[in-house]
Parts: structure tokens; sequence; C-alpha cells
């Protein structure tokens, strides 16, 4: 499940999605905490002016009417305002409360500590936080102070509000953008998937005639596919002008080989020649047929390697081929005293071409009896499980070095030509690994030397025939 997870993002739609929701949800942060930081600001200094500019005008107040007029307009406002959140009040110089509004819960108890502004002159203020209010302390006289303070409350709230609709603004935001990114990536991702799945054909297809749509955008993706089926042309013309001369020059080898054996051939028939001489031509003769048999591998790795041969596959009973090539092997297996022990279930099927899939299993087999030891054996178990069908070749033979193991389906790649033992072209097993890709099919080499070589080709099993 966890690496199910990661795979699903992992994939450049998601990321690209995440990214751009991302990236708008952290601009909206940043945006807000801005708007929010200018918007407290702005209320904290209207609230200040507010105070500075209500507190002079009881300073003029005080000028003209004397303390009594402030104290009775102060009543009276306070009277009609009736306002929790705002108060008044006027200290004597002794440090008495001779004027008190708005005596409930939320000031009944604030004490605002005059000493600490005892050395204001007339006339002058100064601006305080006290508890949750922003209060104005402002000196009247050298008798009177005068203190207003106003509620942060009202603020609070505006800011709360803000801050509530932010969090509606940024869900709606937040969803809005995850919309857009799904439409904006759908649209880049289609192409990218109209890439793959046209590389996806060629590969399981092999063949080489199939495009990248264009879409008319004209974006770095249409320059993207163009460019791919440039690249496609190119690669197929070039493969196709490669299989031509391959078959050319193959064509031109078997001609001379040809004639030089037939003209082996029609000396070894006139007689009257010494035995030197006659081995030389049967010599001849037997090379000129694994150069022709070379030449005639290397054509069929060649063009089931080159992407533009699709084999002609239907379902085939498996199970028949490994019997019909055990009977071909199992006299040539007991002229070198070598037993073949056949295990396999009946009627497993796979789906395959007969003719490729018999001569990659006779190929192994071949091997198999080629190397092995006197008096060894080669031990065939075929068997269907409930995912794959398997198929194990095992022999009693000499073995392979485990450093060449990687090595031994390259083309020419003889395992140790100084042994002697490692007759052939070198093309065997080149030629078994390009047939059992054209199947899907997987095969492992376990080995060691002097105890015998394991080969084990796992098939996929039949779901839909």
């Amino acid at each position: 499940m966890f690496s199910n997870l990661i795979k699903f993002f992992n994939k450049i739609s998601i990321k690209i999605i995440l990214l751009y929701s991302l990236t708008l949800l952290i601009s909206l942060l940043i945006s807000f905490f801005m708007v929010y930081s200018f918007f407290e600001l702005y209320l904290e200094n209207k609230t200040k002016e507010e105070l500075i500019e209500k507190a002079k005008a009881y300073k003029i107040l005080f000028k003209q009417e004397g303390i009594n007029g402030l104290k009775n307009q102060i009543t009276k406002e306070a009277e009609i305002i009736k306002s929790v959140e705002l108060f008044f009040k006027i200290y004597d110089k002794k440090g008495d409360v001779i004027l008190n509004t708005n005596t409930g819960i939320r000031t009944r108890d604030l004490v605002i500590n005059l000493e600490n502004y005892g050395k204001l002159k007339p006339d002058t203020y100064t601006l305080a936080t006290i508890e949750y209010f922003d209060v104005i302390i402002y000196k009247l006289s050298n008798k009177y102070i005068l203190v207003i303070g106003k509620s942060k409350l009202d603020n609070n709230k505006l800011l709360n509000r803000l801050m509530e609709i932010f969090y509606v603004s940024g869900i709606i935001v937040f969803f809005l953008s995850l919309t857009g990114g799904i439409i904006i990536t759908n649209s880049i991702t289609k192409k990218i998937k109209n890439i793959s799945n046209t590389a996806k054909d060629i590969t399981s297809s092999m063949k080489l005639d199939k495009r990248v749509a264009i879409t008319g955008s004209k974006d770095e993706l249409d320059d993207l596919a163009l460019l791919i089926n440039d690249l496609l042309d190119r690669i197929e013309t070039l493969i196709r002008t490669l299989k031509e001369t391959t078959e050319s020059i193959a064509h031109d080898l078997k001609t001379p080989i040809t004639r030089i054996r037939s003209s082996a051939e029609n000396l070894l028939m006139k007689g009257n020649l010494s035995n030197d001489c006659g081995n030389l031509l049967i010599y001849i003769i037997e090379e000129t047929d694994s150069l022709t048999q070379m030449i005639e591998d290397l054509l069929t790795i060649s063009k089931l390697e080159s992407g533009t041969f699709q084999l002609q596959k239907e379902k085939i009973n498996l199970s028949k081929i490994v019997k019909k090539i055990y009977n071909l092997f199992k006299d040539y297996a007991q002229t070198k005293k070598i037993d073949i022990i056949l295990d396999i279930q009946e009627n497993i099927y796979i789906y395959g071409n007969e003719k490729y899939i018999s001569r990659a299993i006779a190929n192994l087999l071949d091997n198999a009896i080629k190397f092995n030891k006197e008096n060894g054996y080669v031990k065939i178990n075929l068997l269907e499980n409930e995912k794959e069908v398997v198929l194990k070749i095992e022999d009693s033979g000499i073995g392979i070095p485990q450093e060449k193991i990687d090595k031994i389906f390259e083309k020419f790649y003889r395992v140790d030509e100084s042994r002697g033992v490692y007759a052939g072209s070198g093309l065997g097993l080149s030629l078994v690994k390009a047939i059992l890709t054209q199947h899907d099919a997987k095969i492992e080499v376990f080995s060691e030397e002097n105890v015998g070589t394991t080969f084990i080709i796992t098939f996929p099993k039949i779901t839909n025939l």
C-alpha cells in the first residue's frame, strides 16, 4: 500500500497539481498575512487618532467651561452612547477618581497607575495599552488628568471576521486551484500520454509505422512530438536500409558458399582421392554447412531484434512440443551415454509461434547434451502454476564460470574457446534470447563449473484464450 502511495505521488500529473495548488495556497497565505497586518495596523492607528481628537476636544471644553462643565458634557455623552467599549475617567492631583463612566464589569476593576504618568506636563498626553483597552492619558492641568479608553474588542471582531472570510475564501480558492490544476494538468499529461502510448504501441507491436499525433497547439509538446516523429522516420529508414543490406550480403554470401560446397561434393564423388584429400573435402562440406547455418541464424536474430518483424502467434501445446523435441534428441543423447529425464505436465498451453519456440528449446537441449559429461543426465521439467508456465532444463555438464554467465547471450560469444569443447558459432543462445523476448518470456541461468547448468524459462500464462 505504501509503495502504491509513493507511485501515485510520483506521477507527473499529481506533482503538477500539488505544486500548482501549494503555490497558490502559499501566495494566498502571504497575501492574507500582508492584508491582515495592514488592516490591524490601520485599525490601531485609527483608534489612536480618534482618542487623540476626542481628548483634544475635551481639553478645549475644559479651558472654556472648567472641570464641572467637562464632567457634565462627558456624562451626557456617556449616557447617549451607552457603549461598554468606551470609558472616561478623570483623576485629581491626589489620584482620586472624580468621574468614572461605564462602570461595567469590563472597566470596574481596571487599574491605571498614574505614577507612571506623573511626569506629564499640562496639555500633553501619552498613549498606552492597558489590558484589552487602547488608552489615552491626557494631562488637562496640574490638578486633573483625563483618561479615555476604547476596547480592542470591536477591532478584534473585525479582524476575526476577516479571518473567517479568509478561511472560507481560502478553502474555496484551494479547491478551485485543484480543479484548475487538474484541468491544466490533464491538457498537458494528455499530450504526454499520447507520446507514451505511441511508444508503447511501437514496443508491443514492433512496428515503426506509428507516429505521435500532432494537436496543432504549436507548444513545446507539439515540438517534441514532431521531433519524435522525425526520429522515428529516420530509425525506420535506417532499419529498413540495414535489413535490406544484411539480406543482400547474406544472399551474396550464400551463393559462393553453395558453389564451394557443390564443388567439394563433386570432387568427393569422383573417387580416386587420397584419404587426406577426401577428409579435407568432407571438412570443407561440414564447414560450409556450418557457415550457411550461421548466416541463417544471424539473419533470424537480426529479423527478430529489428523491430520490423512480428511473429505470428497462436495457442500452442507446449507439452507436445517438448515431447516432440525429446523424441528427436533421445537417440543422439544415447550415443553420448546421457540420460534425458522427462517430467512434464500434460496439455500446458502458451501463446506463441510453434516453429520458433521449438527451435529455442532444441538449441538449449542440444547444448545440454553437447556440453555434458559421459554418463551424465539432462532433466526437462515443465509445469504450470497460478501465475506462469515454467520450463526448466538442467544438465550435469561442464558448467559456465560465474563471471561469464551474463555474457553468454551476446552474439558470437564463446565461453572458453581454448578448452575446445565450446564448438559452435556463438549464435545459439543469442537466437534463444531473441525468440523468448518476442514471446514476452524470461530466461534465467544458474551454473557451476564441473557441476552443471540450469536454464529456467518463464512464459506468461494464457488468461484470455
